[in-house]
């Protein structure tokens, strides 16, 4: 095996056209880091010339070697935990039958680049991960800018290739996004089956979204049997509207949620400074919203603000009873707790049609959403769907962005997260 044989294995290079001498390595400090550069060398007969398309073969003496383009300066992937640089001279070509010069290709890497095609392939690979692009950059030993214009290079492709499909049980939710979406919000659509992001809109306007639904014939869309969604009102029109035979499925968490917050504000109405009870509402606020069927009962222990032991259902008792509408409003929440655990669609219907002239103007207000929306969320209740896997993805966008520190352009943050959620690979394509 020839010297330039190793030397290519140990590059990854497989143009054999690229050659190397018995001194082709030093070592060089540059900016006081210690780099490995190679030096090579490209040169092969040409078949043919590309500028007026004059065949080598009809005439040998045509195409001819025009010397070199020295020190092409190529990044390539990191040898030995050595930042690596390979100097290529290029064999330069002159036809004479067009008078036009010419120089040498390799598949190592694209005319006019001076990133290898491997280095390319390695930031690809490492923006699948939710590691910042700085770190990147870093690490392939390449400009910043340099991994910007490589994933704007694949923002610029199809991003989801689903074939004029729909999932027929689909999850949609809204995210912040960027400056440069139309609403600030981002609408996300997940396949419920597959349990990954079917496509991202950079628009949650009403107009936008059927817009887009709409792309899909009717036949197609007519094939969606669920949805789930928050409880956002506009939306329910609009799915209704674009898909006819779906059911919608209002999540559990947003109706949990909607309760909660309206018990908290509750209490925060109650914690002024001249309240006697205002330390303890402040500091237990936690065990206020906590679930009583998990409020322990039995362990008791010492409490500052009370200066004696008492267990956690002890000090919710007292602080729910220091006011008669938190009380009644303490009461509900658990009543809608315990109903969306056991699935109880009857607790929950008696809760919302009763008299609830005691509780807080807040979770007054949660009812009367809950009222408007009925015949949506007892689907909660008949149904096990939920938007839990939205929430999980949206959990993940929201790492992928707080890495980057935030992005500029919304192609680039969808590109992003279809590269770490494996929907699209450059490099397999």
């Amino acid at each position: 095996m020839s010297l330039s044989h190793y030397t290519r294995n140990i590059l990854n290079i497989k143009d054999e056209n690229i050659t190397f001498e018995e001194d082709c390595l030093e070592i060089k400090k540059i900016k006081d880091k210690s780099i490995k550069v190679f030096h090579g060398k490209l040169s092969y007969t040409p078949e043919v010339c590309p500028n007026c398309g004059c065949l080598y073969e009809s005439n040998p003496e045509t195409i001819i070697k025009y010397g070199f383009k020295k020190n092409c300066k190529i990044k390539t992937t990191r040898v030995g935990n050595f930042d690596t640089i390979l100097l290529l001279d290029k064999q330069r070509f002159l036809c004479k039958y067009c008078n036009s010069t010419f120089t040498a290709t390799t598949d190592f890497v694209d005319s006019h680049k001076q990133i290898s095609n491997d280095t390319r392939n390695s930031v690809i690979l490492d923006l699948m991960d939710k590691i910042p692009e700085k770190y990147i950059s870093k690490k392939n030993n390449i400009s910043s800018s340099s991994t910007n214009k490589i994933l704007d290079s694949i923002s610029k492709d199809n991003l989801i290739k689903n074939n004029g499909k729909l999932p027929e049980i689909m999850g949609i939710d809204e995210f912040k996004a960027t400056k440069d979406t139309i609403s600030k919000m981002a609408f996300i659509i997940v396949d419920q089956t597959n349990k990954n992001i079917f496509d991202i809109n950079n628009s949650r306007l009403s107009t936008d979204i059927e817009k887009y639904f709409k792309r899909y014939p009717k036949n197609e869309r007519d094939k969606v049997k669920f949805i789930t969604l928050d409880l956002y009102k506009p939306y329910y029109k609009l799915m209704h509207s674009l898909f006819k035979n779906a059911i919608l499925i209002p999540d559990r968490f947003h109706i949990v949620i909607q309760a909660r917050n309206a018990l908290d504000k509750t209490r925060i109405k109650l914690c002024y400074k001249s309240n006697p009870n205002y330390t303890k509402l402040k500091k237990y606020w936690k065990l206020i919203l906590k679930d009583k069927r998990e409020l322990n009962k039995t362990k008791k222990k010492y409490q500052k603000c009370f200066k004696k032991n008492m267990t956690q259902e002890e000090i919710v008792t007292y602080l729910i009873n220091t006011n008669n509408e938190l009380y009644e409003t303490y009461q509900i929440y658990q009543s809608i707790l315990y109903s969306i655990d056991t699935k109880n669609k009857g607790i929950f219907l008696s809760i919302i049609n009763g008299k609830n002239k005691k509780v807080s103007k807040y979770m007054k207000k949660a009812i009367r959403t809950f009222k408007d929306m009925e015949k949506y969320i007892v689907n909660a209740f008949d149904y096990e769907y939920s938007n839990g896997i939205v929430e999980g993805i949206n959990n993940v966008i929201k790492q992928v962005k707080h890495s980057a520190c935030g992005y500029r352009k919304f192609s680039h943050m969808k590109a992003r997260i279809m590269l770490i959620k494996g929907l699209l690979n450059p490099i397999k394509s």
